[in-house]
Order: structure tokens, then sequence, then C-alpha cells
């Protein structure tokens, strides 16, 4: 394997990694409330801006169904 190639796929692996990580994170994070946290460290951490959407999206979402759900309880 050429020095280029395995470099290329190091990287690709570390950054997949950290969107691992930070997706876990985050998913943890909305059972506790740390969604903000999360997603600064992700940006910090260079997660894709379509992940760091999705991220904000999520967050949004889950503040419409809690809302939602207290109309109800």
């Amino acid at each position: 394997m050429s020095s280029k190639k395995y470099k290329k796929e190091k990287t690709n692996e570390n950054v997949f990694t950290a969107a691992k990580k930070f997706t876990d994170a985050f998913f943890d994070g909305l059972q506790k409330g740390q969604e903000d946290r999360v997603i600064r460290q992700a940006e910090k951490a260079g997660v894709e801006a379509e992940a760091l959407y999705k991220m904000r999206k999520i967050k949004q979402e889950k503040a419409e169904l809690e809302r939602l759900l207290a109309k109800h309880t």
C-alpha cells in the first residue's frame, strides 16, 4: 500500500471515529440535556457541517416533542 493511500485511509478512519464519538455523546446528551456542549465539541473537532446540521435539527425536534408531550401530562 502506498504511503499516500495509507495516510488518506487513516485520516478518513480518524474522521469517522471522531464523528462516531460525537454522535454517541450527542445522543447520550439528549438524555441529560447536554446537547449544546456536545455540538460545540463536535464543531471544534471538525465534524462535517451536514452532521452538525442534523444534530441541531434533532435538538429542535426533541424540544418540540417535549413541548407537545408536556401539554398532555
